[in-house]
């Protein structure tokens, strides 16, 4: 086989090789009804435990009343599903659906036997983000379950204030990175 024939092939190869390398795998781990609401997963007892916030809230400007440390209202805390977890810790980079959960307990500071501080109390809502690019137009989708019993969601409308706060203000791919250190310590931020 000539040289140049070779050379050709074997280009091709590489070729196909650099683009499954770019193709990100999709978990296959998101399920979601005929409607589109995703359903809340059975396992996320076994997900990564990723970072945790003391009293953290969403509302803006007047309607954010200061921090108060002797009543911080939540504590809300972020897991990541494990395949996802796995996938980023090798490559450094999310799969297509690769999901975050939110969750949103009571802070409580009066727990016998416990010393100083707060424990997370009763659940309160949840919240999922799923990073799926061949899924939804703006490569994310947040879902949000306001009683800890619902079993499904629908996507919250694209151009919402989560899409555009996790777009401008996520230190990796749309995501808080800043606050999950080991995802942090993964992409060296």
């Amino acid at each position: 086989m000539p040289a140049k024939k070779i050379n050709k092939i074997a280009m091709l190869g590489l070729l196909s090789a650099s683009a499954a390398t770019l193709a990100q795998p999709d978990l296959g781990i998101a399920r979601y009804t005929d409607e589109g609401e995703l359903y809340f997963p059975a396992d996320t007892a076994r997900w990564f435990h990723a970072g945790s916030v003391l009293g953290g809230r969403y509302a803006e400007g007047e309607a954010a009343p200061a921090f108060d440390p002797a009543n911080p209202e939540n504590t809300g805390v972020v897991q990541m599903e494990p395949q996802a977890w796995q996938y980023f810790m090798e490559h450094g980079e999310y799969a297509d659906g690769t999901m975050f959960l939110l969750s949103f307990y009571a802070s409580e500071a009066k727990s016998d036997p416990q010393l100083n501080g707060f424990v997370q109390g009763a659940l309160q809502a949840r919240e999922i983000h799923v990073i799926d690019k061949g899924r939804f137009t703006e490569g994310r989708g947040f879902f949000i379950y306001n009683d800890p019993a619902q079993r499904t969601s629908a996507k919250v409308p694209d151009g919402s204030d989560c899409v555009v706060c996790h777009t401008s203000e996520g230190d990796h791919d749309g995501t808080f990175v800043q606050f999950y250190p080991h995802l942090r310590d993964r992409i060296g931020n």
